[in-house]
């Protein structure tokens, strides 16, 4: 039996209906999604900051760290809630997020662009914490060493080391004279000193290596994620600045 008009109109019709339903299913669907990584990604960064260690250079930079290796899943979310309105561009919800999602893309490209010579600043700062550390260590042998140079008895030095921090066990009776003990005692602080002296180029030497390497890498992925942030920043002209009118003048 042929089908009149009015039926292949009403079949249409109903087709037309299913596929929309499907979009504004799919489009929220991918918004939802989108918003689901960004925000399982800043849980990740806010628990993994704790305990709060404002005080310290080392705290800021293992920050930095996480919002450059966090950037990747920020911008696939951030692609996802873009890319929903094309399958409802009249949504008025998506329109808001998919605005809200550019804006803070250029803010995003920006903070990327900013961490660059701060991690440079706080890695100096952590490397000469280090350092200061170190000699700090030195001068407090040192300074055992003049004090235990200064008793003039075995009661005297038994005091003394007892009031020292993480002070070593001392036997109840010594196998030598007191002078040969106390000449032991400065000889062996006087051999920490030297081992500790000789160390710190080391040391130093081997932290600069790490810091570099991590700085080098996380601004190569700095740059890219910037680069990428202003190019999602460009969907809209109002959402420019500096930034992200540069990288994409690059692109």
């Amino acid at each position: 039996m042929a089908m009149t008009a009015e039926q292949i109109e009403l079949i249409n019709e109903s087709n037309a209906a299913r596929r929309l339903r499907l979009w504004s299913r799919t489009s929220f669907t991918l918004a939802v999604l989108g918003w689901l990584i960004i925000g399982s990604t800043l849980n990740t960064i806010i628990f993994n900051s704790f305990p709060l260690k404002l005080a310290t250079p080392e705290w800021y930079l293992s920050l930095i760290a996480a919002l450059i290796s966090s950037g990747f899943p920020f911008l696939v979310g951030a692609v996802l809630i873009a890319l929903a309105l094309l399958f409802n561009p009249k949504e008025n919800v998506l329109q808001k997020w998919q605005r809200m999602v550019i804006r803070l893309s250029g803010l995003f490209a920006v903070l990327m662009v900013l961490v660059i010579p701060l991690q440079f600043f706080l890695g100096s700062r952590a490397l000469n914490g280090q350092t200061i550390r170190a000699f700090e260590a030195i001068n407090n042998l040192k300074a055992i060493a003049r004090r235990i140079s200064a008793v003039d008895s075995e009661p005297e030095l038994r005091v003394y080391v007892a009031s020292l921090p993480n002070a070593p066990a001392l036997p109840a009776k010594f196998d030598a004279a007191f002078p040969v003990i106390k000449e032991r005692a400065i000889e062996n602080i006087k051999a920490q000193i030297n081992a500790a002296q000789n160390s710190i180029e080391i040391q130093k030497s081997q932290a600069l290596q790490v810091f570099l390497k991590e700085a080098i890498r996380n601004t190569a992925q700095a740059i890219l994620m910037a680069a990428a942030f202003s190019a999602l920043a460009n969907l809209s002209s109002s959402a420019n600045n500096t930034v992200t009118r540069f990288f994409c003048s690059l692109l």
